[in-house]
């Protein structure tokens, strides 16, 4: 579709690019967002905790489905599948939610209703509780799945322009830092104490996250609610997909993370597998010192990534060969015997997977208006979500039923994600060049 003149009226006016050389107020510092900042402050904490709580969940719903089920492959395949299509499916109705209620009190609620998933899967015990550890898990991710394009949406209201990198650097990085200590901390107590630790730290760090965000401001251009939310809300997930497909600079942008995820769902599938290869005590603290690594690299990904490359864009160029770079490194992984030191090719391979995350959502936020970027984010996360689920289902059954090693399904799918990234580069550069060309910019080659 052609680039549309409107579209790019549009983020001419809102980013102030008419200029031949743009030119932006520094990037604040991390320690000076805190400072300055008591909302994002705010909120910054509230995440940590809540992300801190989910990834001890998350090792204990590992440990959950290997224990119960008689085919831990396939076990875990399906409680892949089930989280990530419970999480991409209502993103377009979750993402209208952000745009017609209130971002905060959607993020209060979701926490809240969390808190209460995690204090029933207490009562899961053995093979006949299954079908309710099912509907739980998938439950949370329903509710993640209405806190998700909200938090995404707010993040430009809470912040400043000159602040707006460095908060999602630091989200990024508070997702990440959780996933490691949660990971590693979570996989060991897991395996010393059980799994009912975690589900009681999780239901009590959502209770807190939902306390700290109810008492935040945080300012809102809601979308004008006419009718009922069945049919003026289904008027508006349509006008939202309209607007996207209008206005390429967004539609381009939305595919790089789907298109990371059409491999590293498998990838990441196939890493919870490889927690019981690389001879730790048990397959939980195998499992939380691989994701710890995991968590490492996407929480210094960005921080490096902010600090050598600000030129916004350059930022398409980089976006498709970090895709590229983490399915390098598990090429690696897979011709490599299987021992913890594979930790520091995750680190590497999720760095740029982080940073590849952080500036596709600073370009998202940064060319779409408030009234539809709870939509735009519904599109954004759908989109992933679907093909991680896709991703590790196909993983899960060539190693269930097609009779292939671990580690040559390892192989095709870091090849695979080598070759996508490459392959986004040269459908969506054009594009990104001629984008930069008309706002006066450098182009994402030069």
């Amino acid at each position: 579709m052609a680039e549309g003149a409107q579209p790019q009226e549009r983020m001419r006016r809102r980013a102030n690019m008419e200029r031949p050389v743009v030119v932006r107020p520094r990037e604040v510092g991390y320690i000076e967002l805190l400072r300055q900042n008591q909302t994002f402050r705010s909120y910054f904490f509230a995440n940590a905790l809540s992300n801190l709580g989910t990834w001890f969940t998350t090792i204990a719903m590992f440990v959950v489905i290997t224990n119960l089920s008689g085919r831990p492959e396939l076990g875990l395949g399906f409680v892949f599948v089930l989280r990530m299509f419970a999480l991409a499916l209502p993103q377009p109705f979750t993402g209208m939610l952000a745009d017609r209620y209130s971002r905060k009190w959607l993020m209060v609620g979701s926490n809240i209703a969390s808190a209460l998933c995690a204090f029933a899967l207490l009562t899961v015990h053995t093979t006949a509780d299954l079908p309710l550890f099912f509907l739980l898990i998938t439950s949370l991710m329903v509710l993640h799945a209405v806190y998700i394009p909200a938090e995404s949406a707010a993040m430009p209201k809470i912040t400043r322009e000159d602040e707006l990198l460095t908060a999602n650097a630091m989200n990024s990085a508070t997702w990440s830092i959780a996933l490691s200590f949660g990971s590693a901390i979570g996989g060991f107590i897991v395996s010393l104490y059980g799994v009912e630790i975690a589900f009681i730290i999780d239901g009590i760090t959502f209770l807190l996250a939902a306390l700290m965000i109810a008492r935040l401001e945080v300012p809102q251009e809601k979308t004008e609610r006419k009718g009922s939310i069945i049919v003026e809300g289904t008027a508006q997930i349509i006008d939202g997909f309209r607007r996207i497909l209008q206005t390429p600079p967004v539609r381009r942008i939305l595919t790089v993370k789907a298109l990371w995820a059409s491999f590293g769902g498998g990838l990441v599938y196939i890493l919870v597998l490889l927690g019981n290869e690389i001879g730790v005590v048990d397959i939980a603290a195998g499992i939380g010192v691989l994701f710890a690594a995991r968590g490492i690299g996407t929480g210094i990904g960005p921080i490096i990534g902010r600090a050598v490359s600000k030129d916004r864009s350059r930022w398409p160029l980089l976006m498709g060969l970090m895709v590229s770079t983490c399915g390098v490194c598990y090429v690696l992984i897979g011709l490599l015997s299987w021992t913890p030191w594979i930790a520091v090719l995750i680190i590497i391979g999720h760095a740029a997977s982080g940073a590849n995350w952080v500036f596709s959502t600073v370009l998202l936020q940064e060319r779409t208006e408030d009234d539809w970027r709870g939509r735009v984010f519904g599109a954004d996360f759908m989109l992933m979500t679907s093909m991680n689920g896709l991703s590790a289902l196909v993983a899960s059954l060539l190693l269930e039923y097609g009779g292939y090693s671990l580690r040559t399904v390892l192989l095709w799918f870091a090849s695979g994600q080598v070759i996508s990234g490459l392959l986004w580069l040269a459908l969506m550069l054009p594009g990104e060049r001629r984008f930069a060309a008309s706002l006066g910019a450098a182009t994402p080659a030069e």
